[in-house]
């Protein structure tokens, strides 16, 4: 199993995933962390077109469930209802949290003791 986890400094989980600096991409075998990948974020929709907030949300996320295809969750402080949409569309998973630590985040997961927060999806854009 693969999970993919938000981050800016590739150490802690971030919020807004399309102007993230990239995603830790977590290999678990047995319950265990076997393997920890960079994915720098050079496609999905914000990055590529700067930090521009005004623009529309008609465009897909395609691309990110692309890069992202082997992971079957990703964890992240906060994110769009349209992606999580898109997300499940896909039979993934977005999970939200508060752990700041990335590590921390996926080993609480594979335990099953990772706090998630519920309040996590923005519908403000």
């Amino acid at each position: 199993m693969k999970l993919a986890v938000a981050s800016d400094n590739f150490i802690n989980v971030c919020g807004h995933i399309g102007r993230c600096n990239g995603f830790l991409i977590y290999k678990i075998e047995n319950n265990k962390i076997v393997n920890v990948e960079k994915l720098e974020n050079n496609f999905t929709h914000h990055k590529m077109s700067g930090a521009n907030h005004n623009h529309s949300h008609g465009h897909s996320h395609s691309s990110l469930i692309e890069a992202l295809s082997e992971c079957s969750h990703l964890i992240c402080t906060s994110a769009g209802w349209r992606l999580r949409d898109e997300f499940e569309q896909n039979n993934k998973q977005l999970v939200f949290t508060n752990e700041s630590d990335a590590e921390t985040a996926v080993n609480n997961f594979i335990s099953g003791t990772l706090e998630v927060n519920d309040s996590g999806v923005c519908h403000s854009h």
